[in-house]
């Protein structure tokens, strides 16, 4: 591979994964869908406490060092323990994830 080449891929895969890079997905949708989908485990507003208190709040999620998209995107379609699994279409994940990641 050429050093262009290399650079030209080495700027892709920077943008994708670049925490900075602009947000998909629509907020306001997804405060909709999370009040109908998480707010039953997790504060999906403001700072008071989670009803269930094993599971964080938006806000605290969004404002983890290191809480990107792509992180959020992992944890919605991995299961793992106390979390149930939502059949979410990738718009509905896209929405949500940019509703956490605005609370920042």
């Amino acid at each position: 591979m050429t050093r262009a080449a290399c650079s030209l891929a080495f700027l892709a895969l920077f943008a994708v994964v670049s925490p900075g890079h602009a947000q998909v997905g629509d907020r306001q949708n997804g405060l909709a869908l999370a009040r109908q989908v998480c707010s039953e485990c997790h504060s999906i507003q403001g700072p008071a406490g989670s009803p269930n208190p094993r599971s964080p709040t938006f806000s605290e999620l969004a404002k983890t060092p290191g809480m990107t998209s792509i992180a959020l995107m992992v944890a919605l379609t991995t299961p793992h323990a106390g979390m149930p699994m939502f059949m979410l279409t990738a718009e509905q994940r896209e929405d949500i994830i940019a509703y956490i990641l605005s609370l920042r």
